[in-house]
C-alpha cells in the first residue's frame, strides 16, 4: 500500500511542519488501513527542532521531490537465478512464474547479469551454425540433468567442451574426437568399450554412457582417467538436450546489464529500459538486488498521494507537485490553489494558524489529540500567531489554544517564550538559513516576489547584520528569478517589524512605511506577513499597473 504523504510549503515555518504531523496523526486514527506520513520539503528552523525535541517527537521526513521514483513501483518480491544455476532450472522459473527474463546474481546477492528468451535461443543457436559449439559445464548439475549418476569423479569441477555423439563407426568416433580436440571434448556414448576407452586414453573431460541401468557393468578402465564418467538411462539424443541444460547461467546469460538505484526518478529508468534490450530493469543497493522495474510497471505511472498544509499555491508546493494526486488541502492562506484532477476536500478558514484548523478537525472528529500533539499544535498556533499578538488571530485561535493548554497541562504563554528563545538571533545565523527560515514566492499581475519572515526577540544587532542579509537577498532574487525580494524581521517584543528588502526601487518609493536606512523600512505593528504587509505589498503592484 503506497502511502499519503502530509506536506506543508517550501522553507517550512512551525505552523507547517507542525500541522503536517498533528494531522497525520489525526488521519492514521480515523483510517488505519491506510499509511499517512507527515513530511516536510526543506529544513527545519531551529525554532521547530526545539518544539519537537521537546516533546520528544521526530522531525517529518524531508521529502525533496515527490517526482515518481524507481521505489514507487519496483517488485521487491524479486525472483531470481545463481550464476551457477543449470540452465534447466532457468526454464522452470520461466515457466512456473511466467516470466520472461530473470536477474542472474552471486552468491552475495551481486547482480551479474539478465537471462531471457534471446540468451536461451543462443544456447542452442549460435553464430557461427557452421562451428561446433562449446558449452561450459559444471560436474555437480550433470547427474540431475540427465536423471543418471557419477560412476568416477575427474579432476576439473568445470570445464568447456563440445559435444559428440558416438553414433558412429568406431574409426569415426576417434577422429571426430581427435578433430574436436581432447581437452575440449565431451563425449555422449553408449556403452562401447572401444570409442570410451580411447576418449579414456584421450583424457578427455567427460565421457556419458547412455542407455544404461543402475549398476550395469562398464568393462573401460578408469583408473589413471582424470575426466568424468557419468550414466544415463536415457538414450543419446535425450541425454545431449539435457547435458546442455545443465550448463550455468553464467555460460548464456547477458552480463552487460544497466542497473537502477531505488531514489532513481522513473523517467530516468524509462530512458534506460527503452535504450536497452533489457525486459527487466534491476534495482540495486551498493550492486546488491532489492528489487526489479519492468517495461509493464513503466506504463502504470505511480502518482505519490498527498495532503497540503497550510499553502495551496503551487510555487509553494514541494517539486513535482504536477505529477502527484493532491486528495486535500487545509490552509488559513488566500486561495490559489494548485489545479486537481478530481474534486478534493479543502478546508480553509482565515484564522491566525493551519493548526487552529487542525484542532477544529480533531473535535469534528470525535477526538481529542494526545498530550503531545497537544503540544506541536500550540506550538504552531502560538509561532504562526506571534503568541497571539498577530493581527491574523481570531477567536478561534485562542479558543483552540486555551483547549490545548488544558490538554496539555503546559501554560502557553511560557512555552511561547522557550519557543521563541529558541530562535537564532540575527548575529547566531547565517544570512541564507535566515532568509529561507520561512520564505514564501507570489506572483501578482506579472510581478514575482517573495517574502521571508523571521521573528526575533529583538532586532538591536541588525546594524551587524542588514549588509549579509542584503546581499543574501540580491541571491536569493536571482537564483528564484524575482523581480523582488523581501525580508521582515520581526520584534515580538516590541511588537514591531523591520522590512529590508531589493531590487525594485520603483515600488519600494510607494511604501507608506517610513525608510530607517537604505533598503530598510520600519513596520510598527506589524507582525503579520499574510495580513498586514502582503496586502501593501498588492496595492503597492496595483498602482504599478
Amino acid at each position: 500500500m503506497s502511502a499519503i504523504y502530509i506536506i506543508g510549503h517550501k522553507n517550512p515555518d512551525t505552523d507547517s511542519i507542525a500541522s503536517a504531523y498533528a494531522y497525520a496523526a489525526l488521519k492514521q486514527m480515523l483510517f488505519p488501513d491506510n499509511i499517512y506520513l507527515p513530511a516536510r520539503c526543506g529544513n527545519a528552523n531551529n525554532q521547530t527542532k526545539y518544539i519537537f525535541r521537546r516533546n520528544g517527537l521526530p522531525l517529518p521526513r524531508l521529502l525533496k521531490d515527490v517526482y515518481p521514483k524507481v521505489s514507487d513501483i519496483m517488485g521487491t518480491s524479486v525472483i531470481s537465478v545463481n550464476e551457477n544455476d543449470p540452465v534447466l532450472y532457468v526454464f522452470q522459473k520461466m515457466e512456473e512464474n511466467r516470466i520472461q527474463e530473470l536477474p542472474v546474481t552471486d552468491s552475495e546477492l551481486r547482480v551479474k547479469g539478465l537471462v531471457g528468451a534471446p540468451e536461451l535461443i543462443h544456447l542452442f543457436i549460435q553464430e557461427a551454425v557452421d562451428q561446433r559449439p562449446r558449452y561450459l559445464f559444471h560436474a555437480a548439475h550433470i547427474p540431475g540433468a540427465i536423471n543418471g549418476y557419477t560412476i568416477h569423479n575427474g579432476v576439473k569441477e568445470e570445464f568447456r567442451a563440445a559435444i559428440i555423439i558416438g553414433a558412429m563407426p568406431t574409426g569415426k568416433a576417434f577422429e571426430r574426437i581427435d578433430r574436436v580436440g581432447a581437452e575440449e571434448a565431451a563425449l555422449v556414448v553408449g556403452n562401447r568399450r572401444n570409442i570410451i576407452e580411447y576418449a579414456v586414453s584421450r583424457n578427455i573431460p567427460a565421457i556419458i554412457i547412455t542407455g544404461t541401468k543402475h549398476g550395469e557393468r562398464i568393462e573401460a578402465d578408469f583408473t589413471n582417467y582424470k575426466g568424468w564418467v557419468f550414466l544415463s538411462g536415457l538414450d543419446s539424443s535425450e541425454t545431449v538436450r539435457r547435458v546442455i541444460l545443465s550448463s550455468p547461467v553464467s555460460n548464456v546469460m547477458n552480463d552487460k546489464v544497466s542497473t537502477v538505484k531505488a531514489d532513481c526518478y522513473v523517467e530516468d529508468a524509462e530512458d534506460i529500459i527503452v535504450n536497452s534490450r533489457q525486459r527487466v530493469l534491476p534495482v540495486v543497493d551498493d550492486k546488491c538486488l532489492i528489487g526489479v522495474v519492468t517495461r509493464t510497471k513503466m506504463l502504470h505511472r505511480h502518482k505519490t498521494k498527498l495532503i497540503l498544509m497550510d499553502h495551496n499555491e503551487p510555487d509553494q508546493a514541494v517539486d513535482g507537485i504536477e505529477s502527484a494526486d493532491v486528495l486535500e488541502i487545509v490552509d488559513h492562506h488566500r486561495i490559489g490553489a494548485v489545479k486537481t484532477n478530481a474534486p478534493i476536500t479543502f478546508y480553509a478558514k482565515p484564522v491566525g494558524s493551519t493548526c487552529t484548523l487542525v484542532y477544529q478537525l480533531y473535535r469534528s472528529a470525535g477526538k481529542t489529540p494526545g498530550k503531545k500533539i497537544a503540544m506541536i499544535l500550540m506550538g504552531g498556533i502560538i509561532s504562526d500567531t506571534v503568541m497571539l499578538k498577530s493581527p491574523t488571530v481570531t477567536d478561534e485561535d485562542r479558543d483552540a489554544l486555551s483547549d490545548l493548554e488544558n490538554i496539555s497541562g503546559v501554560d502557553a504563554h511560557s512555552y511561547g517564550m522557550d519557543i521563541f528563545s529558541a530562535t537564532d538571533s540575527l548575529n547566531s545565523s547565517t544570512p541564507e538559513s535566515i532568509i529561507n527560515t520561512d520564505f514564501k514566492k507570489y506572483t501578482e499581475k506579472g510581478v514575482t516576489f517573495g517574502i521571508g519572515q523571521v521573528e526575533v526577540l529583538t532586532t538591536s544587532d541588525l546594524p551587524d547584520a542588514v549588509q549579509g542579509l542584503l546581499k543574501e537577498l540580491d541571491v536569493q532574487k536571482n537564483q528564484n528569478e524575482l523581480d523582488w525580494a523581501m525580508l521582515l524581521i520581526t520584534d515580538i517584543i516590541k511588537e514591531e517589524s523591520i522590512l529590508i528588502c531589493t531590487g525594485f526601487e520603483a515600488a519600494e518609493k510607494r511604501f507608506s512605511y517610513r525608510r530607517s536606512a537604505p533598503h530598510c523600512f520600519l513596520l510598527p505593528g506589524v507582525l503579520s506577513r499574510k495580513k498586514q504587509l502582503l496586502p501593501e505589498i498588492l496595492r503597492i503592484i496595483e498602482e504599478l499597473g
